[in-house]
């Protein structure tokens, strides 16, 4: 019968747990071989191994960093990049605010890179990460991903940066772990705890001796895919106490959608005065950037695809070329998933073309199959997907739409299109029309209507063109008998 040799004077208590390293289980009170009056427990600790009790401080941060979320992980197979001579003023906007040289961003210590699903935000933030690590001025880098279990949260978000922190010198590697030995269960706390006291002090105790040799930026990637909208707060309250309350001079790149709750936090007061937004699309236009992208691949692929003895020497034309540029609105998911669905080496580039523009019949595998996708999911995720593409067909049919307007003539509460399109704001945008104090809502992806009144590419959730146009007349008739109903018909 096995005896518990835990239980007794030594132990009073059975819940005592010990794991690793090798015992000898002796029922006399005297071990062989030794003195009269030499205690068990002392042989038995003696025989331990000690390398199986002691836990180094950076072994453990380990176990909770997320390799996935570095900006060079391996496990993304050509990771979204800013494409050669594109983006250019965007970038070279931001590192002149991390170096501090233009005067009204000195100040602003954050940088909120935002626009609609697919404008390029993470091909910007990985390229600005790839330049700021060539020159030495990358701290650290998280790529949030909502799909991947291991990032799409915060739990991660501190140890991560806190690895790439001990990376930059030995003493830093030191300050860190030492400070996981004092405190192992640091990683349950706060993240402005952690963030103190994994990353501010570390560095400002390096900083005071060696100044230039920390690395300015943070860049934290795809925030609206920290799946919880109260962590994605804390996480922008986290940074903006990390920016205002250390000496050490920090720049923190934030890249993600304009979701609500985010513009929310950044339009506070406290935010304001250390945060400059950046709107891809907005002076920055894509355009060019997608005209030059287009024509290199295109060439690309016209020189170097297994069918190019087939392909018409002409190809593609400009005209082609420039719906292209024109469909995309801007957005650069557009761009890249017709070349991807372009150059598959299965058929002949100039046949897939045709059938993105509608001049053949589609193939088996649709063009657009990655945008349908993130169109589908984005209605599906609201509270009410019927009526968001009821209020989306009127920017869809007439462009730019005032909310209120949709409002009457859908019989809404006042305000309800307002905020159902707040929740679609990856592919709409809303402004405020100054001189009349109205807002005015439009989309950002002219692909969208393509999608929404398309059966095959929408399915359930596909709207009629003619159907809605002609219920939309009728509404407008009954709301304003005997008069012309309103411009946007």
């Amino acid at each position: 019968m096995s005896q518990n040799i835990f239980q007794g004077s030594f132990f009073p208590s059975s819940q005592a747990i010990i794991t690793g390293g090798s015992f000898i289980i002796n029922n006399n009170k005297q071990v062989p071989g030794t003195a009269k009056g030499t205690c068990f427990f002392s042989i038995l600790i003696a025989r331990f191994n000690s390398k199986d009790l002691i836990i180094d401080g950076y072994e453990r941060l380990l176990d909770f960093v997320a390799p996935n979320a570095l900006y060079d992980s391996g496990h993304i197979v050509d990771p979204p990049k800013c494409h050669p001579g594109t983006r250019v003023a965007i970038i070279e906007t931001i590192m002149d605010w991390i170096a501090g040289l233009q005067e009204v961003t000195r100040r602003k210590h954050i940088t909120w890179l935002t626009g609609g699903a697919g404008a390029g935000k993470s091909a910007i933030g990985r390229t600005v990460c790839e330049r700021c690590a060539e020159e030495g001025a990358l701290l650290a880098s998280f790529f949030f991903g909502s799909n991947d279990s291991t990032r799409n949260h915060s739990r991660s978000l501190i140890a991560t940066i806190a690895y790439q922190i001990c990376a930059i010198s030995p003493s830093l590697r030191k300050a860190v772990s030492d400070f996981i030995d004092y405190d192992p269960l640091i990683f349950t706390r706060s993240l402005r705890k952690q963030f103190s006291s994994l990353v501010i002090e570390p560095l400002a105790t390096n900083y005071a001796n060696e100044p230039q040799k920390i690395p300015p930026l943070i860049v934290l990637d795809g925030l609206d895919e920290c799946l919880d909208p109260a962590t994605q707060r804390e996480i922008l309250e986290t940074l903006l106490y990390a920016v205002t309350s250390s000496l050490i001079p920090l720049r923190v790149l934030v890249c993600s959608r304009p979701e609500s709750n985010i513009a929310q936090s950044f339009s506070a007061v406290e935010m304001g005065k250390t945060v400059f937004k950046i709107f891809v699309g907005d002076v920055y236009s894509s355009y060019d950037d997608i005209r030059l992208y287009l024509w290199d691949n295109f060439k690309r692929i016209r020189e170097g695809h297994m069918f190019k003895a087939s392909i018409p020497p002409s190809w593609p034309s400009e005209e082609a070329v420039e719906k292209l540029i024109e469909r995309s609105s801007g957005q650069f998911i557009y761009a890249s998933t017709v070349i991807y669905y372009i150059e598959s080496s299965r058929y002949r580039p100039h046949q897939r073309l045709d059938a993105v523009l509608g001049l053949r019949p589609p193939f088996k595998d649709l063009p657009f199959s990655e945008l349908d996708a993130l169109y589908t999911h984005l209605l599906k995720s609201t509270d009410d997907p019927s009526l968001t593409t009821d209020i989306l067909a009127f920017l869809s049919l007439y462009g730019s739409v005032r909310p209120k307007d949709i409002d009457i003539y859908l019989g809404l509460e006042a305000g309800q299109a307002e905020l159902v399109l707040i929740d679609v704001a990856a592919i709409v945008r809303m402004k405020m029309d100054e001189p009349n104090d109205v807002c005015e809502a439009f989309l950002l992806h002219k692909s969208f209507e393509d999608f929404l009144f398309d059966s095959y590419r929408s399915k359930e959730l596909s709207k009629s063109r003619a159907d809605t146009r002609v219920s939309h007349i009728i509404r407008a008739i009954q709301m304003f008998p005997g008069e012309y109903y309103p411009h946007m018909f």
